[in-house]
Formats: C-alpha cells, structure tokens, sequence
C-alpha cells in the first residue's frame, strides 16, 4: 500500500483553520498524523486507509469485520505528542537512521510553543521506545524485537525523560 499523493496536504500549505475554513481542518500542535517521507499531513479521511486500520471480512470473527495483518512491511509509525508518524524505515536500521529519517520527515513540529525542554531541534534530540525499551542509537530495530512494518512506536524529546523532568505546563498531568 503507498500514501495517495494527491491526497496529501503539502506542509508549505495554510491549513484550513488558518485560511478561515473549518476549525478541525488539518494536522496542528500535535494532531492527525504526518508522512515524513513526503513532510507533509495525512488528511484525516485517509488515515485509516494509509495505516491499513480498515476492518474487512478477510479474516472475520464470527462475522464480525476486522483489521487484517498488515501488508506494508516498508513503513512504521511512531507516535509523538498526540500525533502519528509516517516513516520508511526497517528492522535492520539502526535507531540512528530511524531518528534521522523522523527529523528530515518533520517531527520537530511536535514542539509545544508552551514546552520546558528545549524542543527537538536536531535527531539526536529523539528518543525512540518501543516495548518499554528506549532504543541506543548504535543498535539496529531487530536488537529490539521490532517487527517490519510497526506500528506501535513511540518518538519522543529525549529531555523529557531526563531526570527531574517536569511535564509541560498545558499537559494532562497538570491535570
């Protein structure tokens, strides 16, 4: 499966809320989801297509739809401040290469005008977890168990796991 082109919003494009349109048009401050291959939004009616989240009939329970096993095994997604990431990328690349291929894709934007860190400002400012494991830079996806395809990752500012970190003022925690 590959993202429809023509169906992307370039990330150079005024966003609807900002052109004056609909209030819950495009990806900002965290939300929807973004391609970094192409660095740019997904629309949110493509989403289910893009992520292969469309239950079918193809392997039902007792008639009832479901998701089939995925088929793109070329892209993961990673979550990061309420918003889904794109990316190509492999088990056998090293977290390194994932990070780097998350920040020339636009993650950066996930930075909260509102933060306490310093934002992301550069690869070595992700860091990547999955299954519980914050991933070395040094070693590759399959050290981690990591399957072709996830979609279950998690990108996040690497300051805010230091110690003594305190969550942004606008965040749940406060809460």
């Amino acid at each position: 499966m590959s993202t429809d082109v023509q169906s992307v919003v370039p990330a150079a494009q005024q966003n609807q809320a900002a052109a004056g349109g609909d209030a819950g048009g495009g990806a900002s401050m965290g939300k929807g989801a973004w391609d970094c291959d192409n660095n740019c939004e997904i629309p949110p009616e493509k989403e289910a297509e893009v992520f292969e989240e469309i239950a079918t009939m193809e392997f039902d329970f007792e008639g009832i739809p479901t998701i089939p096993p995925r088929k793109n095994m070329t892209h993961m997604a990673f979550f990061c401040d309420g918003c889904r990431y794109r990316v190509e990328a492999y088990p056998d690349w090293t977290a390194a290469q994932v990070k780097q291929a998350l920040f020339k894709g636009g993650i950066q934007r996930a930075n909260n005008p509102n933060r306490v860190t310093p934002g992301i400002n550069k690869w070595e400012d992700i860091d990547i977890i999955y299954a519980g494991q914050n991933m070395k830079n040094d070693k590759k996806l399959t050290e981690y168990n990591v399957p072709p395809g996830c979609k279950t990752m998690v990108a996040i500012e690497g300051a805010k796991l230091a110690p003594g970190a305190k969550p942004d003022p606008d965040s749940a925690y406060w809460n």
